[in-house]
């Protein structure tokens, strides 16, 4: 898996590149916009930087909530584990035991 993960990074990276590089050779300029909305004119190199700060937030989001939720999902297991391991308690609280030494009462 490590493997076929890494050539999919390569080709992704070299992809990237070759686009990237392709859009630094075109001088023209790109309109983008619908009517009646705002129109912009820009090089084809910031529609990909867009696009690929767009995706990079996008992937960062993505792994944030699955941190956030394996997390959430491990201290939920260790909740449940603790819970179970411990003895069932009686309704009513222990008293702790009087030491032998110590004296009752306390205007000595």
């Amino acid at each position: 898996m490590v493997a076929v993960g890494l050539v999919l990074l390569l080709i992704g990276v070299g992809g990237g590149a070759l686009f990237a590089w392709l859009a630094l050779q075109s001088s023209e300029r790109v309109g983008l916009g619908a009517d009646g909305l705002l129109q912009l004119t820009v090089q084809p190199i910031t529609v990909f930087i867009a696009g690929a700060v767009a995706m990079l937030l996008l992937w960062m989001g993505v792994r944030l909530m699955a941190a956030g939720a394996k997390r959430k999902a491990a201290q939920r297991r260790e909740l449940r584990e603790l819970k179970q391991s411990t003895p069932a308690r009686t309704a009513e609280p222990q008293r702790p035991a009087a030491r032998p030494n110590e004296p009752t009462d306390r205007s000595l």
